[in-house]
């Protein structure tokens, strides 16, 4: 037998291509090249950047502004570029100016996750009563206007002023349950 022909049949005895240089070079090629994907570094700060995202792959935010830029755009040279020319009155600012503006930025995200979070429990209490109201054939506004005044009522007797602030913050509105 030629080689070729004993090539061929270890190829299909054992599934694998013989070991050539030609599969070698089909091997590189068939390589992607991956995507490089910068990471934040604090000094980053001194041009008015803080990392969002993962932190895989994250991507600066102007705390001046607000503009979130891509990860490719986390070199210095481009935050420096943003900075000279969407806020050329700041780019020389000291540290602690970005430092304070960070702080600000984080406080402001915590009380706005604060005000728009509402409990699981309370989200839960308000879909059942929907769910309640939708089975009777009810119009929807009874809830706000009827069951709410009811439960908390209840509640004051029974079980005092805490559990009607419990009650008090379940969603019964009108754009709450009809979402």
């Amino acid at each position: 037998m030629s080689k070729k022909q004993m090539s061929l049949e270890s190829f299909f005895e054992k599934g694998e291509r013989p070991n050539d240089e030609a599969a070698e070079d089909s091997k590189t090629v068939n390589k992607k090249k991956t995507a490089f994907k910068r990471k934040y570094e604090e000094s980053y700060l001194n041009y008015g950047f803080i990392a969002t995202g993962d932190s895989h792959s994250p991507s600066p935010l102007c705390i001046i502004c607000g503009d979130r830029l891509s990860n490719e755009a986390m070199k210095p040279s481009k935050l420096l570029c943003h900075m000279e020319t969407k806020h050329p009155a700041l780019k020389d600012k000291a540290l602690e100016f970005f430092n304070r503006k960070k702080h600000e930025h984080e406080e402001q995200k915590q009380l706005l996750k604060a005000t728009t979070s509402s409990n699981m429990s309370t989200l839960r209490a308000s879909f059942l009563e929907a769910n309640r109201v939708a089975k009777a054939k009810k119009p929807f506004t009874i809830g706000e206007e009827l069951i709410l005044p009811a439960a908390k009522d209840i509640c004051h007797e029974l079980l005092g002023e805490a559990a009607i602030q419990k009650v008090a913050r379940v969603p019964l509105s009108a754009y709450t349950i009809t979402r």
